[in-house]
């Protein structure tokens, strides 16, 4: 502080004891230090095997330590935890002489010195003062405080000591002798000005929920310190997984400075406690989360809601049905969708599925932890994934639990609910829900329940997408999930919530074969104890890597902007009725475009591995072999434009460019390609019957390819500049539910990059006022320009049936002036068989039900045809007919036969 500041009042300093100044000299301890409470750079035989045998596989990391040490050159470095524990003091003690760091010099609250080896403790023992008055031994806490913060020193201080045997005496209020400490520390800095840096520490030594209330609470959340018993015990069980996470340093004069002098000592001392409380709570509630309520608790929350109410009301008016009945249907309801999330269970789980993932997977990368740990100190977050495998919930509990957080609520079907397996994925977080909402009092339920994980603020996971994609690709948005977490966190107080994309990529999927099973038109497999069974055999192989990426997050309340007061009162039915219709609508826009936004982010992460790469290469080749050459040139001209455009590629993927050689062993193990030899060179190629396989792993970055598959059809076309732009947005907008693709303003300059990329490896060149392809460019060329054909010719095949089926000419030869989906398919795979037949098709593998949907969905959009909802919008029992805008089917075939023409 500068000289002219007010000088806070402080006792003296105590005249120094020459017998206690021996002392620290011989131990090593500098002036004003605590020998009974000091950190020991050597320990005794007994703690030196303790240490031995818990401690040795801890450590910081290496940036945490260069901060520390960084901060240790500059002044005195002050460690605050929330509970004064032994235990804890021990293990940064082992952690801060394992780093190189200064050791603490003093804490508060506790008796280290039988830790040291034995001579040394016999020699502080023998100079301890025994039955010193309390005062007397605060006295002496806060002189010690004193001289360590005024010369450079490093020391503990823990803001709760007090132990539990005196809060079951009674004595529930907490002595401020910590705050007084802490005040002294300020105080000192004041006075002398050296620099002061706090840092907050905190230690978990268990995972998992804490419930609301515990019997003597043991753990961390408790009003007092765990007991030395409590934490030994707790520290035995879960060692292994125990994490250290250090806070940002206060700088503490600054701090001084920016509160301003004639705030006071001790209003400063509270406000740095109240920042490092803050920082713990923070982080206790990323490992732990909010307390769970008991499901007695739960369930009188969630059916008292209004809604839920007046549904067993309706319920109970029925035929055959009374208030009771109805009410006892209402908790049946409830039982059947609640999660009971178990602390011990998520152990076991964990434990379990460890080795398994080790076995199945080579490697399992993640990115973006350390970004989701920030987020979820903030707000509550919703995970929303991409689904392709049933292992995506439980890698993303498993890694989110085994980098202490706590595994999120996830939202199941209930086929997952099967066996014992169901009582398990239960007690590790997952709610299920029906196929069906059509039941009103089970909708009202199952909503109340997401308004009651809303508003404790539990973190939650769904798929966006619904259900697992067969083709590999992302699939249109469900929109319900969605509106409904809107509609509960409309009506909570929450300030925000955050929908976190996540992408899943892997190298090989476990389902394959039961997902090209599907795509060809076997029934789904019903999950059971005996599928599971069978599923051992899996355990046999390797599936090469997975990556797990949590992506930027999207706010809920700056999605909602503005109008989130007006829509709450839409949710609460407050406004009149044309204002009330109004907001309805706006709110079913904001649900579809974050819906969207999800889907395109998701899409936007996604990684680039071996499989899709070589899936890519092979499936855009005019034949199903290539020489080993040719593959690798392919492949490495792929990753060449796949880096362009930003994409991540796999570590695996990466360091195996220039050959490929682990990438092609991989897939000639996991029976995608085959190999003979030829004179010209080995020849690589894939069976017939591995096409949808192969077609699987390409969807999973054919977004990617979009762009410069439409433009290197145009240029194999020799199209102006101009028609490449218009083709490239025209595609964008046809083929958007295929690839997600986003429409924004940097379309031009992302065209502008590619063009120059093709320039500049030769691929193509701009004559006159034409691009045109070059002889070495291109084979690539087609590779790309094939890689969106097989989808225009599934559109091809759907809207020729349409013009068959629902032709105008026809209407007198008593054919049916609608057509029912599962009708249209039958005959869009007619019309595709015949064009194979011709040679106008050759792409089999899009020709499925999403690929479908996807055209139908175009088509309604644009008015050619208009939908009947009797069974739902995707269901098999929708029908379809004839809409104003037909005339502009013809016009939507020819754009599409111009685009096959060039094959």
């Amino acid at each position: 502080m500068s000289e002219e500041s007010p000088q806070p009042s402080s006792p003296p300093e105590p005249v120094g004891d020459p017998t206690h100044d021996r002392l620290l000299k011989r131990l090593g301890l500098p002036d004003g230090a605590d020998p009974l409470s000091a950190m020991a750079p050597r320990f005794n035989l007994f703690v030196r095997a303790f240490q031995k045998r818990f401690f040795s596989h801890f450590g910081l990391d290496d940036a945490t330590a260069d901060r520390l040490r960084e901060l240790e050159r500059q002044g005195n470095v002050i460690y605050v935890m929330r509970y004064s524990s032994r235990l804890d003091y021990f293990l940064f003690n082992t952690v801060l002489a394992g780093a190189g760091l200064r050791l603490s010099a003093f804490a508060n609250g506790i008796r280290f010195h039988y830790y040291r080896p034995l001579l040394e403790w016999l020699r502080i023992a023998s100079r301890r003062k025994h039955n010193l008055p309390k005062a007397l031994d605060r006295n002496e806490a806060r002189e010690h405080v004193r001289a360590l913060a005024r010369q450079g020193s490093s020391f503990f201080l823990f803001l709760r000591t007090e132990p539990l045997r005196t809060w079951l005496r009674g004595r529930r209020k907490h002595r401020h002798d910590e705050l007084d400490l802490l005040e002294v520390a300020v105080r000192a800095v004041w006075d002398s000005g050296v620099p002061t840096y706090v840092v907050p520490l905190a230690l978990f030594w268990r995972k998992g929920p804490r419930s609301e209330s515990r019997f003597l609470n043991l753990d961390y959340g408790a009003l007092t310190r765990p007991s030395d018993l409590a934490k030994v015990t707790r520290f035995l069980a879960t060692y292994h997984s125990l994490a250290i996470k250090t806070g940002e340093p206060i700088d503490l004069g600054r701090f001084i400075r920016d509160q301003g002098e004639e705030v006071g000592a001790a209003r400063i001392a509270r406000k740095v406690r109240r920042s490092i409380l803050i920082y713990l709570y923070r982080e206790e509630k990323v490992v732990q989360g909010p307390a769970l309520r008991s499901p007695a608790r739960v369930r009188d929350d969630v059916l008292t809601d209004p809604a839920v109410q007046e549904a067993i009301a309706e319920r109970a008016r029925g035929p055959k049905s009374s208030p009771e009945r109805a009410q006892v249907e209402a908790e049946k309801m409830f039982s059947e969708i609640a999660a009971r999330m178990n602390s011990t269970l998520l152990a076991i789980f964990d434990a379990a599925l460890a080795p398994i993932f080790r076995r199945l997977f080579s490697s399992i990368e993640v990115s973006g932890m350390e970004r989701l740990a920030e987020l979820a100190k903030q707000h509550p977050i919703i995970l929303l994934p991409n689904h392709r495998s049933y292992l995506d919930f439980l890698l993303i509990s498993v890694v989110l639990y085994r980098n202490f957080m706590l595994p999120p609520h996830i939202g199941a079907r209930e086929n997952m609910a099967f066996g014992p397996f169901g009582f398990l994925f239960r007690r590790c977080g997952a709610f299920f829900m029906r196929a069906s909402f059509e039941d009103p009092l089970y909708r009202q339920v199952f909503r109340a329940y997401l308004g009651h994980l809303v508003r404790e603020g539990h973190t939650q996971e769904f798929f966006i997408e619904g259900g697992r994609s067969r083709t590999g690709k992302s699939l249109a948005p469900r929109l319900g999930m969605l509106g409904w977490e809107i509609e509960a966190f409309l009506g909570s107080s929450r300030r925000d919530f955050l929908f976190v994309p996540v992408s899943i990529g892997y190298e090989r999927l476990i389902e394959e074969s039961s997902m090209v099973d599907e795509l060809e038109g076997a029934e789904k497999t019903k999950e059971s104890m005996l599928g599971l069974m069978r599923a051992r055999k899996y355990l046999q192989r390797r599936f090469g890597s997975v990556d797990l990426y949590f992506g930027e997050p999207i706010s809920l309340a700056e999605t909602l902007g503005p109008d989130r007061a007006r829509l709450a009162e839409t949710a609460l039915a407050r406004c009149e009725a044309g204002e009330a219709e109004r907001l309805r609508e706006s709110k079913r826009l904001i649900i579809e475009s974050l819906g969207r936004r999800v889907v395109e982010r998701i899409n936007g992460s996604m990684v680039a591995n071996a499989t899709s790469v070589a899936a890519t290469v092979l499936l855009g080749a005019p034949h199903r072999g290539l020489l080993r050459r040719e593959l690798v040139d392919r492949m490495e001209q792929i990753v060449e434009l796949l880096r362009l455009e930003g994409v991540r590629l796999t570590a695996a993927l990466e360091s195996d460019r220039g050959r490929f050689d682990e990438s092609i062993a991989f897939l000639r193990r996991a029976d995608l390609v085959q190999q003979t030899d030829d004179a010209r060179g080995e020849i690589l190629y894939y069976e017939e019957s591995r096409r949808r396989a192969l077609d699987i792993y390409r969807n999973s970055i054919a977004h990617y390819l979009a762009t410069p598959s439409c433009l290197a059809r145009s240029i194999l076309a020799g199209s102006t500049p101009k028609e490449l732009q218009e083709e490239v947005s025209t595609w964008h907008e046809l083929l958007y539910r295929e690839f997600f693709i986003p429409s924004d303003e940097v379309l031009t300059s992302r065209c502008d990059r590619l063009l120059a990329h093709f320039e500049q490896t030769g691929w193509a060149h701009c004559e006159g006022e034409r691009w045109q392809a070059s002889e070495a460019g291109e084979p690539i060329l087609r590779v790309l320009a094939e890689q969106s054909r097989g989808v225009i010719e599934a559109y091809m095949s759907c809207c020729a049936a349409l013009a068959i089926v629902l032709d105008p000419a026809r209407d007198g030869e008593g054919l049916p002036a609608e057509i029912d989906k599962k009708g249209l398919r039958k005959q869009a795979q007619e019309y595709f068989r015949h064009a194979e037949l011709l040679g106008e098709a050759a792409r089999p593998e899009a020709a499925n039900d999403t690929t479908f949907s996807n055209v139908l969905d175009l088509l309604v959009e644009r008015g050619i045809i208009v939908e009947n909802r009797r069974g739902g919008r995707r269901s098999a029992d929708a029908r379809y007919a004839r809409g104003e805008a037909w005339h502009e089917l013809s016009g939507f075939r020819e754009r599409l036969a111009g685009a096959l023409a060039g094959r």
